[in-house]
């Protein structure tokens, strides 16, 4: 056996629609529910992003303008340095000068004076001069000193900021994730709760209908062939036993599992739930005989074969009790 038709869309019953429109009503209590509370969160998201956002702009700012004097204070730093070596190579420069001349000692500067006061006033201009080299050599390494510990410590600074707007910057990401995910999450809710809607304006559609038609008589059991499996002769067997089966209606051609050709009261089966050659008193439909499996049918289901596609459909798929007589 290849398929089975669908149910017939009139098997159910005007209670039936409505405690499934009643079903869809509680599905969509539920969507609005989960709804209200995905909003609720995306608000406390979309407050937290803002704050993120507005922490990582302070944090870039920060490091913008600590760069920025680090940079001022690299070329201050250079600047410095260079001074001091000019004050090195000034020192160096009166140094070698002094002793090409060869007055370099006070003592010589005193006897080489014409009077007192010429020898007072070079030995001051001596002082003077050594005491101007050693402060602007001094200044010199002290300002070099000072602006390379500054320059370290901005560095770090500009470092620190930078992590800290790394995570900030992470931080906001994985909240813009969290926002978009509430977003689908609501979007898909709306989505559902529509597509509900509709489904209860049809169901409920059908259900006045349904209610509001006259009564039917009873709808007679389709005609059977002369070839149908009968009720077995003489006393039930001490093996007979009623099963709770879904039972779905077939019209298709050719042969069975078991080799013979299709026909009424040909019934498909789960092997290990109805042996195969088992007769089969089944509501409707009448005798029939396990003599057909299927890939559909798996556990308590069995297929009807009917002789046209019309009396399919009319029997649909229903719930049926079946008793079951052995081989």
């Amino acid at each position: 056996m290849g398929a089975s038709l669908p149910a017939a869309g009139g098997a159910q019953s005007a209670g039936d629609l409505d405690a499934e429109a009643d079903a869809l009503r509680a599905e969509n209590e539920a969507l609005a529910s989960g709804s209200q509370t995905a909003l609720a969160s995306l608000t406390v998201l979309e407050s937290r992003l803002a704050q993120a956002r507005g922490e990582l702009a302070a944090f870039r700012d920060r490091a913008r303008r600590v760069r920025s004097k680090r940079m001022e204070v690299t070329e201050e730093l250079q600047v410095a340095r260079s001074a001091l070596r000019a004050s090195q190579s000034a020192i160096a420069q009166r140094l070698q000068t002094l002793y090409e001349e060869g007055d370099t000692d006070v003592i010589e500067v005193i006897l080489g004076s014409g009077s007192l006061d010429e020898a007072m006033t070079a030995v001051e201009t001596l002082d003077l001069a050594a005491r101007q080299d050693e402060d602007l050599l001094s200044g010199a390494q002290t300002a070099s000193k000072e602006l390379a510990g500054l320059s370290r410590a901005l560095t770090a600074r500009e470092r620190e900021l930078a992590q800290l707007g790394a995570a900030r910057a992470a931080a906001a990401a994985s909240l813009v994730n969290a926002r978009a995910e509430r977003l689908r999450t609501i979007a898909f809710a709306q989505r559902a709760q529509n597509a509900n809607a509709g489904q209860i304006a049809a169901l409920d559609r059908q259900a006045r209908t349904l209610a509001s038609a006259p009564p039917t008589a009873p709808t007679a059991e389709p005609a059977r062939s002369s070839g149908a499996p009968a009720l077995p002769a003489g006393a039930a067997s001490t093996g007979l036993r009623s099963l709770t089966v879904t039972a779905t209606g077939y019209a298709l051609p050719g042969t069975t599992a078991s080799g013979r050709p299709v026909g009424w009261g040909v019934v498909a089966v789960d092997p290990s739930v109805i042996p195969m050659g088992s007769r089969l008193a089944i509501p409707g439909y009448g005798m029939g005989v396990a003599a057909d499996t299927g890939g559909a049918i798996v556990g308590a289901r069995i297929d009807l074969w009917f002789s046209s596609v019309a009396q399919a459909l009319a029997w649909g798929s229903r719930v049926v009790t079946v008793t079951i007589y052995p081989k």
